[in-house]
């Protein structure tokens, strides 16, 4: 579904961004979530798998990868910071083809989705200002937060984008964008419950490389959740978008 360009002032007064830039903005952050986890594999292994179990692992969790360690902080909140001003414009525009495609009666379900979307983004932030190594506290009812958050957003958009389109026939792309959001929600819920499995038998009983599958279950969580949003290429059809002293607007 294309998003009509209204009172886009002449040439000389924008600023025209391809769409294919835009979308690289925002897997921003599984750059530095790939880049993050292989310095730490490589730089601080040792440390990073060191638990109070001291038992032998493999794979760091996240929070170990992106928050205790330089440069994979920097790294981190530079790319995250970076991106979220494009990131919460995509939300504006998801809320507007989830308005156009979702019948009305649902209008109240769409809002609620996009609130929670709102929510995973800025306890996004969050996660990455406060760290768990610093911060515990924050780190913690943001990561929660964000996780509970993120589930229902994919859960209601998954939902509303089978049953409660306004039109019964839908285009190859978008069938195939639906058909991806549901594996990406199934994987994330899936690998989200091992993480919590593993997290919870490794503080139990101690056995060697069971922090290390928790570890690997928080990275399917994170791909799946990124991979996720960004089906949102195959929903928004644009191709600039477009900066001017008017504001911001796409064709």
């Amino acid at each position: 579904m294309y998003l009509p360009l209204h009172n886009v002032p002449e040439k000389k007064h924008y600023i025209k961004i391809p769409a294919r830039f835009c979308f690289s903005v925002v897997s921003l952050p599984l750059f530095a979530f790939i880049t993050c986890v292989l310095i730490t594999m490589y730089k601080d292994f040792e440390s990073a798998n060191n638990t109070h179990c001291k038992v032998p692992n493999v794979f760091p969790s996240i929070s170990a990868s992106i928050g205790n360690y330089e440069p994979q902080i920097t790294i981190w909140k530079t790319c995250i910071f970076l991106h979220a001003p494009m990131r919460f414009y995509m939300v504006y525009l998801r809320w507007k083809y989830y308005s156009k495609v979702i019948q009305e009666n649902c209008i109240i379900i769409v809002k609620l989705a996009v609130f929670l979307n709102v929510i995973e983004n800025l306890t996004l932030l969050g996660l990455t200002h406060w760290t768990s190594s610093r911060n515990y506290k924050y780190h913690e009812f943001c990561f929660k937060t964000f996780i509970g958050t993120s589930v229902f957003y994919m859960l209601f958009i998954c939902i509303l984008l089978t049953k409660y389109r306004r039109r019964p026939n839908i285009t190859y792309r978008e069938k195939h964008s639906v058909k991806l959001k549901w594996r990406a929600f199934v994987v994330n819920v899936t690998s989200f419950a091992f993480a919590a499995y593993f997290f919870l038998r490794h503080n139990s009983q101690c056995e060697p490389y069971i922090y290390s599958m928790f570890g690997f279950s928080e990275y399917i969580v994170v791909i799946s959740n990124i991979i996720f949003h960004l089906t949102t290429a195959y929903d928004l059809q644009f191709n600039y978008l477009y900066l001017s002293s008017s504001g911001v607007a796409v064709d």
